[in-house]
């Protein structure tokens, strides 16, 4: 079920200025070279005189692995950029990944797995699953990082992530998608998950808060059901916006049907897909969708990007378009680890690790996101998002909305 392969990165000779902006990246996120005379014999899980071994969870197969091609290429740059820069107090962070295929049960296993067997410090988690294992690894006082994509993210304090998975929802996108004239919405939807349904009841929520009514939830698996069938349905319920909370190559796949019947939407909003490669593969038939991100958009620029976009190229080179949300994501969760790691001293500790983490008040992974707070009882649903849009040639994004700010729905 699972593999055991370690990841590599391949290398490539640097320049001076490869070198600077990896050593800037590292000092972006608190994790900047140690000092090598500080490494000290640790009995602690996953700690060697030289490395700390991590682990990774995410669908490698299953109905979601697409969404996460890129999941493991964020998190060999950002290692490999502190690796280079010396690690964290002179040893090398590496990590072993297994598949959870998008399943609670597997993700479970996974986890007692790398814990148990590999005996590994700790956990990033970029899965729609993260539920199986919660438990387990909050028992065990396992620091995890990663994707926030079910409420249990909310609830552990072992758990640690660049948004909050709450049983809250905003209105941000509700907002956008009325801002764009949209009146009448159908939710397109997965049956994958409830980490999925969680994110559809969110967005159903949001769309109603803004006075947006929503027609329906269609379900939408690619190879099972038929985009024709589900595009009379969306003509049926009269909708002039289209929420996709499923893969963008099956909402481009719905979307084109609807346009060749003459059914041009208003608004259509996918909740991931922001992806150059998807533009490469779609081209005009992914114009016009917009994504919600809450990390800064490429076309931006800024130190942060820039940063991102040299530890890709150096130690993700795999990845040919780094340009895409899960790659940011995961670079995201893999640098919020190295803060807890440089937090925990010279001989790290899980529970040193929690707690240094659990008092960080202000972190904005060198300036990719905005600042948040890890302190308990601080957590708030992320209200604020740049909405990126597909320009009209579906040749490139535009960014329609650099920081939309909404408000937290009462229960």
């Amino acid at each position: 079920m699972f593999s055991r392969r370690r990841t590599s990165a391949r290398r490539r000779p640097r320049t001076w200025a490869a070198v600077t902006a990896l050593a800037v990246a590292a000092a972006l996120a608190g994790c900047g070279p140690g000092d090598t005379s500080s490494v000290a014999d640790c009995a602690t899980p996953g700690v060697s005189d030289d490395r700390i071994d991590l682990g990774v969870l995410y669908p490698d197969s299953g109905p979601a692995a697409e969404l996460f091609d890129a999941a493991r290429a964020g998190i060999d740059a950002r290692l490999g950029a502190v690796n280079a820069a010396g690690g964290i107090n002179g040893r090398r962070v590496v990590y072993q990944w297994r598949d959870d295929q998008g399943s609670p049960a597997a993700n479970g296993i996974a986890a007692r797995d790398l814990v148990e067997q590999r005996q590994v410090f700790g956990v990033i988690e970029l899965s729609v699953a993260a539920s199986g294992s919660a438990g387990y690894l909050a028992e065990q006082g396992v620091p995890v990082t990663g994707l926030a994509s079910e409420q249990v993210w909310s609830q552990a304090r072992n758990m640690f992530a660049a948004t909050t998975a709450t049983d809250a929802a905003v209105d941000t996108q509700g907002r956008f998608v009325r801002d764009q004239g949209g009146s009448r919405a159908v939710i397109l939807q997965t049956a994958l998950s409830a980490g999925i349904s969680t994110t559809a009841s969110t967005y159903a929520r949001s769309l109603a808060a803004a006075g947006v009514r929503v027609m329906g939830t269609v379900t939408y698996t690619t190879g099972v059901d038929d985009p024709m069938a589900v595009a009379r349905r969306i003509v049926a319920a009269r909708a002039d916006t289209i929420v996709g909370v499923i893969e963008p190559k099956d909402l481009v796949a719905v979307l084109s049907v609807l346009r060749n019947a003459g059914h041009l939407p208003k608004v259509v909003l996918s909740a991931n897909g922001y992806d150059h490669a998807l533009l490469r593969a779609a081209g005009p038939q992914a114009a016009g969708i917009s994504v919600p991100v809450f990390y800064r958009p490429f076309e931006i620029g800024g130190p942060g990007i820039n940063a991102y976009l040299a530890a890709m190229r150096q130690f993700a080179p795999q990845v040919a378009q780094p340009e895409q949300d899960i790659a940011v994501i995961s670079y995201i969760s893999a640098d919020i680890f190295l803060r807890g790691l440089a937090l925990a001293g010279s001989c790290p500790t899980r529970q040193g690790f929690i707690d240094g983490l659990r008092a960080v008040n202000s972190y904005d992974a060198g300036g990719l996101i905005s600042t948040i707070s890890f302190r308990e009882g601080l957590a708030r649903p992320t209200t604020c998002y740049s909405f990126v849009q597909a320009n009209a040639v579906g040749s490139g994004f535009v960014v329609v909305e650099p920081n939309l700010c909404g408000h937290e729905i009462s229960p």
